[in-house]
């Protein structure tokens, strides 16, 4: 089981850099929602929100999609928020506020490959 897992986060990781896309992390939860509000007045549509019997308590997803271009907005009450997006956006977006562009996938600093 271990070793699927090991497959499955390696293959999540080349089809980060394969798609050319970039994240924000650790963004605390006040500002996180305020971004998603603002996206969405400004004509963002949200396309997926999760809604598992744990949402919003330790974990929320929200996706937002304009003219194609898709955001992911991950969020859990240990490191808070994080956006997902193409390279392009996401630094934009990094730069607009403030907050440091990685790109790496969310989840990579938790591997110890």
């Amino acid at each position: 089981m271990e070793l699927i897992g090991r497959i499955l986060r390696q293959f999540a990781k080349l089809r980060f850099k394969q798609l050319n896309l970039a994240t924000i992390k650790d963004i605390p939860t006040k500002q996180f929602n305020k971004i998603i509000e603002e996206l969405i007045d400004s004509g963002w549509k949200k396309i997926y929100v999760y809604n598992g019997f744990d949402a919003w308590i330790d974990y929320g997803k929200v996706k937002l999609k304009r003219q194609g271009i898709v955001l992911t907005f991950e969020w859990d009450n240990w490191t808070e928020g994080s956006i997902e997006g193409p390279h392009d956006v996401i630094e934009a977006l990094g730069n607009e506020r403030g907050y440091e562009v990685t790109h790496e996938w969310r989840w990579s600093e938790y591997d110890d490959n």
